[in-house]
């Protein structure tokens, strides 16, 4: 038997659970007192009974409620010493657990930063909040309230880092930790403290954070196995989707410095969690891991043995360059005297910016800036100045004249370009695995023209993007055509490039092509999920698009948490139902690609979760899994109208609202949503943000109503992980309920609304892409209302904007 008080914030408050033959359960609180509390504190070595009231912090239990009628004298050593009922007999339910508050209970918490993870340090004994004096404090008592705040690893604070000066009582006890412990109340407590402390003297803390890293089982915390957290659990991250660019921004959320050394394959242990299935996609500039863009680990092989590892160095002289657009583009900073500072020079030059690619591992210098280029001045000191290289060296240190120098003031930096910055996407394609083929060069991104491309030079971008091979399956155009350079033309790739900038190919810019010429592509790495042959998009069959093909997912040990990833990643709110068979939306075909699905909660896609590797299962297709989500478009509101009936379409989504983007927008979208709202007909569906900018996230993208849907949500649409929307694209709707007499109707079908002449004759190539289906160049067509273009029945390609919106409006109100 054993006792324990569970989440209260400390070993010394919460819900009390006593083990009973091997089980958990918890304490009914009929004729519970404080002698029974103070037998619970003394045996748990907490002190006395504690009149804080913990709220409702702890929730109900679960499991079995094994004691009942608990009447202690108040002397017992053990709670099982007292008097009560028969082990788990009892007339209780669990709104009915026992919560017991002891006088030794100490909760931490970090107030006035920009997270619950950093602060000023304040400690709660009894129901006083007292701050803690800095005199005696050290980095093991700040790594003990991160691991028990659940926010990773202390950060040391350099510089005048600080939260503001606290009130109140100043805590003259002082705490000895050795860094292990898990709660402050399991740290040694270390004689008063002197009293010349004042609030100038407050802790403050900065923890790493949730999903943070830290480095563990290397000689100190500056080195070893990268591991990030994800609530309680610490685990390890691949070192085959991780470089120089994720090293650095570790190292620098950690406050180590620069990295000296990427090792791979467990040189400092494989660990004992799991490996997490993420792919951090880091500039190399962010100064948090959390910063950086997060994928999936698109094709993931990983073991144990690939556990990532890294060692940190704060050695004078490491250079790294930031607010570019990657580690290889940026304003130049050196490492100092364990703080970054900025470079200054009158006449840097091309070979200066040489080194420091040199140095930087990347590539050739394109360029060499002041520093105006990249935002102004840097906020730390100046460690450099006057530098003249020849364009050999292969460290900034070695070239002439270059001093170390921190009594210099700022007066402008230096920046660099380095050829290595050029980087990769696959923009439009519904993930970062499929789609138009873009390159960012020179400060923008531009497209590739398919002059001369092949299934070669697709396969080089495939492996460069971490998506497998490229798959023989054409990808029609956008229907939202690229703008801006064409960066790439006539492109020869071998095979065995590593990516496409080592392919031959015209000079940068120099192409005889149009956007309709850009390359699309799709690697076997592209995955999409949906829920099939139910009633909307938020339930159905659960399939997954992988290697070309859609297949089903086996339901074996699947749960709320796996079912729960699926809604979170389709954006249709939370978790309705669970279904371990097909007979509720049928048995799919095709492959069976995930069996064994075990998710955690934070993964944002369900092949983050652990799983068998694809394909790999032992499941029939009576077995495919069925999911109900709440869905995510059932509060709908219209902003910046002139009612409740007009304005800006917002749906409200996990809390926060957002809006529509306007591809595909059309009038029976708006008929849903004024239906939804009791707002009428609809008179009209702007688009371009007509009622102006929206803010937040944009939720829903290619909406695409037949126009008899009760609710927006029931609509068929695209995911905001797949929207390439701003919101100078937000939709808009104006519903007749919103109009007070027919001078608002003649104007608003009259202003601001671009208005064809159906008179005139429509040009060819327009012709092809209205009158009729879509041509390759538009993917989705959808009919419009008849008499929208006459009394034919015609088709607008998605990539349009409504042309006739006024003729729509009449119609409508007609209708």
């Amino acid at each position: 038997m054993d006792l324990r008080l569970s989440g209260g914030g400390s070993r010394c408050a919460g819900r009390l659970e006593v083990l009973y033959r091997g089980i958990w359960g918890t304490v009914c609180d009929d004729s519970w007192g404080n002698d029974d509390v103070r037998v619970v504190c003394r045996q748990l070595g907490c002190g006395d009974p504690s009149a804080t009231d913990l709220g409702d912090c702890c929730g109900p239990g679960s499991g079995p409620i094994w004691l009942d009628g608990v009447q202690c004298s108040g002397s017992e050593l053990h709670l099982w010493d007292c008097k009560f009922k028969p082990w788990g007999q009892h007339n209780c339910d669990h709104s009915e657990d026992v919560m017991v508050v002891c006088s030794a209970h100490l909760i931490p918490k970090l107030v006035s930063g920009d997270s619950r993870c950093s602060g000023r340090l304040e400690i709660q004994r009894e129901r006083i909040w007292e701050t803690v004096c800095d005199l005696q404090w050290n980095l093991n008592n700040a790594d003990v309230v991160c691991t028990q705040l659940q926010c990773g690893v202390a950060v040391p604070i350099t510089g005048d880092s600080h939260f503001g000066t606290g009130t109140g009582v100043i805590s003259r006890s002082g705490f000895e930790c050795k860094g292990n412990e898990t709660n402050l109340l399991d740290c040694p407590v270390s004689p008063e403290i002197p009293h010349n402390c004042t609030h100038k003297n407050d802790v403050n803390v900065i923890c790493s954070g949730d999903h943070g890293p830290r480095l563990a089982d290397g000689g100190d915390r500056c080195s070893g196995r990268v591991e990030v957290l994800h609530g309680k659990q610490w685990g390890t991250l691949c070192d085959l989707y991780f470089g120089p660019q994720e090293a650095g921004v570790v190292c620098e959320h950690l406050q180590c410095g620069a990295p000296k050394a990427i090792l791979g394959a467990a040189d400092f242990g494989k660990g004992i969690g799991p490996m997490w299935k993420e792919n951090y996609n880091c500039r190399g500039n962010e100064s948090r891991l959390w910063d950086c863009p997060l994928s999936s680990g698109e094709m993931f092989t990983c073991s144990q043995s690939n556990a990532v590892s890294i060692i940190c160095s704060d050695d004078n002289g490491a250079l790294r360059l930031t607010n570019g657009g990657s580690r290889c583009d940026g304003r130049v900073e050196i490492y100092h005297q364990g703080a970054w500072g900025e470079v200054q020079d009158s006449a840097w030059s091309l070979n200066d910016a040489t080194v420091v690619c040199r140095q930087l591992g990347c590539g050739k210098a394109l360029a060499a800036y002041n520093s105006s280029m990249y935002g102004g001045e840097s906020e730390g000191p100046v460690w450099g100045y006057g530098v003249e290289c020849g364009g050999d060296e292969t460290h900034l240190l070695n070239c002439s004249s270059f001093a170390l120098n921190p009594s210099v003031t700022h007066s402008g930096g230096v920046g660099v370009l380095c050829s290595d910055h050029v980087q990769m996407r696959l923009s439009d394609g519904g993930g970062p695995c499929a789609g138009r083929v873009e390159v960012y060069y020179r400060g923008t991104w531009g497209s590739v023209c398919d002059d001369s491309w092949d299934l070669t030079d697709a396969n080089v971008v495939c492996r460069q993007l971490g998506c497998g091979t490229a798959l023989n399956v054409t990808l029609l155009a956008s229907c939202g055509r690229a703008t801006g350079s064409i960066w790439l033309d006539e492109v020869e790739c071998s095979g065995n490039e590593s990516s496409l900038r080592h392919c031959s190919a015209a000079p940068w810019g120099q192409h005889n092509c149009n956007h309709k010429e850009d390359v699309r592509i799709i690697c076997s790495g592209h995955k999409q999920l949906r829920l099939a042959d139910g009633q909307h998009r938020c339930e159905g069959r659960v399939e997954v698009f992988y290697n070309g093909s859609w297949g089903t997912v086996c339901s074996e040990n699947m749960e709320d948490a796996e079912a729960e990833v699926i809604c979170k990643q389709l954006q249709c709110g939370q978790l309705a139902s669970l279904y371990h068979n097909a007979q509720k939306f049928g048995a799919g075909s095709g492959p069976i690609w995930l069996d064994e699905v075990a998710c955690v909660s934070h993964e944002l896609t369900l092949w983050q979760c652990q799983s068998n590797p694809w394909r790999v299962h032992n499941c029939d297709h009576w077995e495919d899994v069925g999911v109900v989500c709440t869905g995510p478009g059932d509060r709908l509101r219209l902003v910046g109208g002139n009612s409740k009936c007009s304005g800006r379409v917002e749906a409200l989504y996990d809390g926060t609202w957002g809006t529509m983007c306007d591809d595909s927008w059309d009038m029976n979208d708006a008929a849903v949503v004024c239906r939804q709202l009791g707002c009428g007909a609809p008179l009209l569906a702007p688009a371009g943000a007509y009622f102006a900018h929206g803010t937040g996230p944009i939720w829903l993208d290619e909406v695409k109503c037949i126009g008899i849907e009760s609710v927006l949500s029931a609509c068929p649409s695209s995911l905001s992980a797949q929207i390439d929307c701003t919101h100078k694209e937000d939709a808009s709707v104006i519903c007749s309920a919103s109009l007070d007499s027919l001078d608002q109707v003649e104007y608003y079908t009259s202003h601001d609304v671009d208005q064809p002449d159906l008179t005139s004759k429509v040009p060819e190539e327009e012709s092809s892409r209205i009158h009729g289906s879509c041509t390759q160049t538009c993917s989705d067509p959808f009919p419009l209302a008849p008499s929208t273009f006459g009394q034919d029945e015609y088709t607008l390609c998605s990539e349009d904007t409504i042309p006739d919106m006024e003729n729509e409006a009449t119609l409508w109100s007609n209708w």
